[in-house]
């Protein structure tokens, strides 16, 4: 049974984890792209409430934004800032499998969609 760790029952979730994957983590370990706004006890509380995992330990750290050149301006800009957190789980941590983008995404319709339009461009001169 999942510890339950805040009042607030969460349904659905408005913020986005982005698993970022890192062979130099051990495999108790996974590492996501989170946002800003979000600490340490809110990361556990989601993966635990939402995945059901059991989270042992969580480490943040927030990355500053790039210099890059305005190629219209000249101006050097900072790209905004990302913020990584390593969580790491009693359990082993199993990344999921890729999608398959033709069943799960519509990718045949889009494709033969494409080969449509371009057909009925052809006889355009």
């Amino acid at each position: 049974m999942a510890q339950r760790f805040g009042n607030v029952k969460i349904y659905f979730p408005n913020i986005v984890f982005k698993i970022i994957p890192d062979a130099r983590l051990s495999k108790y370990q996974a590492a996501f792209r989170v946002p800003l706004n979000i600490n340490k006890l809110d990361i556990k509380d989601y993966l635990t409430h939402i995945y059901s995992v059991t989270v042992t330990d969580v480490r943040t750290v927030v990355f500053p934004g790039k210099l890059a050149l305005n190629r219209f301006t000249g101006r050097k800009e900072r790209s905004s800032r990302t913020k990584k957190a390593i969580v790491t789980m009693k359990e082993e941590f199993r990344y999921p499998a890729a999608p398959n983008v033709d069943a799960d995404f519509g990718g045949l319709e889009m494709k033969y969609e494409r080969m449509r339009m371009a057909n009925k461009l052809k006889g355009w001169t």
